[in-house]
């Protein structure tokens, strides 16, 4: 395997904090706990919304490799303005959209905002650190901590604007983001040196360099399918708890409490990844983290809704403290020149995943109830946590002291 490794000069501890803002920007997206309701509003059934959200998870099946193949070769600060250009787009497409065509339009540019930035902004996070690299987990738990609040505050607020008027969560958005384009912009990188391996050569040597790296990494591409499947169910019960709590006959202003408290969840399991790190073996952090999360979305099915709202809380305290461990052992394996482009393929295959859970499991909603979604959700989950163990046992077995 190549064994890249950037020697230029990390950027300055203006340009952190510069991210850091822009990090928590992207974080202002008004209509999280509404656009499904939204969305009904205007007509469309929840199979019409499904495969919206499909259009979405199509962006970065077609956009991932290439996008992170772009913040590579061209410059992560760019990538980032895009896709925050991207997300005032599509916010101003939405807002219009009253057919699935029109909706479908909105989410396929909303999804392509993804790839741009998703990748990006930990590689760019991850290099600018420089000799600070081994705190990564802590200090990119406690900047998703943060983020996940401001997301929650965004989500509170542009719910309870939308019983004023939807027109309002809408054009808080598009400021936002027009806001994070600036912001990227002006962030700050390590020049990129004509024949280095990251800033020369084609999309595809690229591709093919990224390529070589992983197959020298199996334990990495594991956990990355790992990675796509346990995101692909967090997502799928985040998103339909909006129309599932509706129907119980909570207003859009409740629900968007319900969703504040579920981003606070994922907060307070961020910001004690760090904590977490230095408990035991990485492996069994995961399959016992996955595991909760799995009973606990099991839980989310009952009938009583007390119940119900604590378990999924649960879940989500629980996925709050898988991210940032998960993320930050990736970026300990991966090489610093391909590691946008191969952070890109953990998205890429969760968003193809997504492609087909979301609107299966909007018509699994429809026929057999939510709570049979749920249930099924936290099965599939705890299914994860128990092939991953299994291979930690197969792998500690044939290779002792493997993490």
């Amino acid at each position: 395997m190549l064994e890249l490794q950037s020697v230029s000069p990390v950027p300055g501890a203006g340009s952190v904090r510069r991210f850091y803002a822009f990090q928590l920007s992207t974080e202002g997206f008004f209509l999280s706990a509404i656009w499904i309701l939204y969305l009904q509003s205007r007509g469309l059934s929840l199979t019409e919304i499904g495969l919206a959200e499909a259009a979405f998870h199509l962006a970065p099946v077609l956009l991932e490799l290439p996008s992170g193949s772009f913040a590579d070769m061209v410059g992560r600060r760019w990538s980032l303005a895009l896709g925050s250009a991207l997300v005032a787009a599509s916010t101003a497409v939405l807002w219009i959209a009253d057919s699935l065509p029109l909706a479908m339009l909105a989410l396929f540019l909303h999804g392509a905002s993804f790839s741009f930035r998703s990748g990006a902004n930990q590689a760019f996070l991850y290099d600018a650190l420089g000799d600070r690299q081994s705190s990564y987990a802590g200090i990119f738990g406690r900047l998703l901590g943060a983020s996940y609040l401001v997301a929650a505050a965004a989500a509170w607020l542009g719910a309870t604007l939308s019983d004023i008027s939807y027109n309002l969560p809408f054009a808080l958005t598009i400021g936002v983001a027009l806001g994070g384009v600036w912001l990227a912009a002006g962030l700050s990188e390590p020049p990129r040196k004509r024949g280095d391996a990251g800033s020369s050569g084609s999309v595809l040597s690229h591709l093919g360099e990224a390529h070589q790296a992983l197959r020298a990494l199996p334990t990495v591409t594991a956990m990355l399918v790992f990675s796509g499947g346990f995101w692909a169910v967090v997502t799928v019960s985040g998103l339909y708890l909006q129309a599932a709590f509706s129907e119980r006959g909570l207003s859009n202003s409740l629900i968007g409490a319900v969703v504040g408290a579920m981003l606070v969840m994922d907060a307070l399991g961020a910001l004690l990844a760090g904590p977490a790190s230095r408990l035991g073996r990485f492996s069994t952090q995961i399959v016992v983290l996955a595991a909760i999360s799995g009973f606990a979305l099991a839980g989310t099915a009952s009938g009583t809704l007390w119940f119900a709202l604590t378990a999924f809380m649960l879940s989500r305290f629980a996925s709050g403290v898988i991210e940032p461990l998960l993320f930050a052992w990736f970026n300990h394996q991966l090489p610093s020149d391909q590691r946008a482009t191969l952070l890109s393929i953990e998205s890429w295959l969760f968003s193809l995943t997504m492609i087909f859970a979301f609107p299966l499991a909007g018509r699994l909603a429809e026929t057999q109830g939510w709570g049979t979604l749920y249930l099924f959700c936290g099965v599939v989950t705890m299914v994860m946590a128990l092939v991953i163990l299994v291979g930690v046992v197969l792998r500690r077995r044939f290779a002792p002291g493997a993490r």
